[in-house]
């Protein structure tokens, strides 16, 4: 049975109706990303399919016996627990075996026999359902996530946004769930833990719904795509790149039969004028009477690709200058660049874990911030511009500027030229005279985009420029990134950016004694983790076996039937270990099929792909529990 069907469902913001007629079939195992515009309804339907919203129409039906895990984009307040109690008690069923078991050692001496049998059948269920190493997998979720034990000793009121969006995804990744909801899982997330939960939820037997704006992560993680566009939904087999370009494919194909069937309409009611009053008048009303009945190819809906261009300057070929220099705050060394220079056409990513000193670094370029160590030198004819995380906050006062005021005001330009280059930012129709003080944390980002556009610049330092920014706005932002001649230095959690952009990378990576070393790599992030595996040395070889003292004299019979037993043990150990390996091999194939975009060419290839690699997982799992009972016992 599925784990959840949808049958012509809709979801509506009020009287709105943001999407209609969506049928879907989650199945066991299923890997499934929900992307669209901010506003497109993705955070609704994740809703709807949990049962804490209503559809708008149509109808779900859930698995009564399916365990659901939704992760919202929404905080609970905090409670007295420390973090990793409050890990541990997200698991109510456990907490609350835990309980009884604790009640039952109570009662043991007076009501003996019936009491100690529930006992027992309640330790066997808490064993079974992974009671005893709860405090082991919460201490490992938390500390994947970049909660370390200093961390979890804390109470969740004590921690920032970010860690207490990390402690609840560690949470919903304890509740071995059959099926996850997952709404932006990477927000708040550094590039280890990232990957982290991309490799957790790889390894995981649950279906899962994800939304997110990490093209990346979504590659990495599922294998369907539901779109929602313009009202309406549409499904596309493989990861996120290869729906991308399926994407393109449909859209063209569905143009060509549009316009082909537009000139046939055309050529017919043509005959139809010419001779509706002639001779070939009785043919002119057959012709007249099958194009009625002609069923219509909607006319394609067309994506508007709007344009961001940076305002470009002027420059030396040395723009920015480094000398041995060592980023911190209040004289406190927390990153050492040592030397650098920057100059026009330089693409740089700095990436690090959170806390690690990349924002720090960005602002003593910037001269926000004085160097602990070093200097930076400014060319002559620099013009900076810098891009900070808080431009997508709220501002304290509301000024009572529309959006179209608002980038006006700083860039005197007039309204047309002013609508136009809001216009590549996603703000369409009257959405510039929107209130800034009701703009959302992705529509401030973008507007603070616009204002750095206009600025005459030769050198861009951006701070998680991506942030809030759905999938549409990024890939404008990447464009406009790609088409800028100056100089530009960016913080980025965004892999999918980094690699497209950069000619550099800086690795912020922190050091046991003193400040984090900054490593620089050519190329892009995949070139830095190519960089650190090179870098790993390989495992030495296996020392000799020692010689073993010989074991006292056993029943030569019971001997013998031990070393029978035991190789039998072994023979099984060596085959299901053959297994496994032919297993992986088959995996690694099928997953090199799932990343090659030219396997979903044909829909049912790519389909058939997916089924197979869930089969593979699944033959996997079951052959490393028997491999791990016989290597046990052998």
């Amino acid at each position: 049975m599925s784990l959840v069907v949808l049958d012509g469902v809709g979801v509506a913001f009020g009287a709105t109706t943001v999407f209609s007629g969506l049928d879907l079939r989650v199945e066991a195992r299923d890997r499934l990303a929900i992307v669209g515009a901010n506003g497109a309804g993705k955070s609704s339907l994740l809703e709807v399919i949990a049962g804490t919203a209503p559809p708008a129409a149509g109808r779900v039906e859930r698995d009564r016996r399916m365990r659901l895990a939704h992760l919202t984009q929404q905080s609970p307040p905090p409670t007295a627990r420390t973090v990793l109690a409050e890990a541990m008690a997200s698991r109510q069923d456990l907490t609350a075996l835990q309980a009884e078991m604790a009640a039952l050692e109570q009662r043991l001496s007076e009501e003996g026999g019936k009491a100690m049998a529930r006992y027992g059948e309640a330790q066997h269920t808490y064993e079974g359902l992974g009671g005893y190493d709860l405090e082991a997998r919460a201490r490992a979720a938390l500390g994947g996530l970049g909660l370390d034990e200093a961390v979890q000793r804390r109470h969740p009121r004590e921690l920032s946004g970010g860690q207490v969006r990390r402690l609840e995804l560690a949470k919903l990744l304890l509740q071995d769930a059959d099926l996850m909801l997952l709404d932006e899982p990477t927000n708040h997330l550094d590039l280890a833990a990232i990957e982290w939960v991309e490799e957790f939820l790889r390894g995981v037997p649950a279906a899962i719904l994800v939304v997110s704006h990490d093209r990346r992560f979504l590659d990495g993680v599922c294998s369907r795509v539901l779109e929602i566009a313009h009202g309406a939904t549409e499904e596309y087999p493989g990861n996120y790149s290869a729906y991308v370009r399926l994407r393109v494919e449909r859209r063209a194909r569905r143009r060509k039969e549009w316009e082909e069937q537009q000139a046939h309409i055309t050529h017919q009611e043509d005959f139809i004028r010419r001779y509706k009053a002639g001779q070939r008048s009785r043919e002119a009303r057959g012709r007249q009477t099958k194009l009625d009945r002609l069923e219509r190819v909607p006319r394609p809906v067309e994506d508007e690709r709007p344009r961001l261009r940076f305002t470009p300057s002027p420059g030396s070929q040395v723009l920015l200058r480094a000398t041995e220099l060592v980023a911190g705050r209040e004289r406190r060394a927390i990153a050492a660049l040592g030397r650098a220079v920057l100059g026009p056409g330089d693409r740089v990513a700095i990436v690090g874990p959170n806390g690690g000193g990349k924002s720090t670094l960005l602002h003593t370029l910037a001269g926000e911030l004085e160097p602990v160590a070093g200097t930076v030198t400014r060319g002559a004819r620099l013009r900076m511009r810098l891009h900070r995380q808080e431009e997508a906050q709220p501002d304290e006062e509301d000024t009572g500027r529309t959006v179209l005021d608002e980038l006006l005001a700083d860039h005197p330009i007039g309204e047309e030229r002013g609508r136009t280059v809001l216009g590549s930012l996603l703000f369409s129709g009257d959405e510039v005279f929107t209130p800034v003080a009701t703009l959302s944390g992705g529509e401030r980002a973008r507007l603070a985009l616009g204002r750095l556009a206009l600025d005459p610049s030769n050198l861009l330092l951006l701070d998680e420029p991506t942030n809030h920014l759905d999938i549409p706005a990024q890939e404008v932002l990447e464009e406009a990134l790609l088409g800028y001649p100056g100089a530009v230095v960016l913080v980025s959690h965004d892999r999918a950016l980094i690699d497209a952009l950069a000619t550099r990378v800086w690795s912020v990576e922190p050091q046991p004694d003193g400040p984090a070393a900054v490593r620089e790599v050519l190329g892009g992030y995949s070139d830095l983790l190519r960089a650190r595996r090179a870098a790993v040395p390989p495992p030495p070889p296996p020392a000799p076996a020692a010689r073993r003292a010989a074991p006292p004299p056993v029943d030569a019979v019971g001997q013998r039937r031990e070393r029978a037993q035991g190789r039998v043990r072994a023979a099984e150990v060596r085959r299901l270990e053959e297994d496994i390996a032919g297993v992986e091999a088959e995996l690694a194939e099928v997953r090199r099929l799932l990343a090659d975009p030219s396997t979903f060419a044909d829909p049912a290839v790519g389909a058939e792909a997916g089924r197979e690699h869930d089969r593979l997982v699944g033959a996997l799992d079951e052959l490393y529990e028997r491999w791990s009972e016989m290597a046990d016992s052998a």
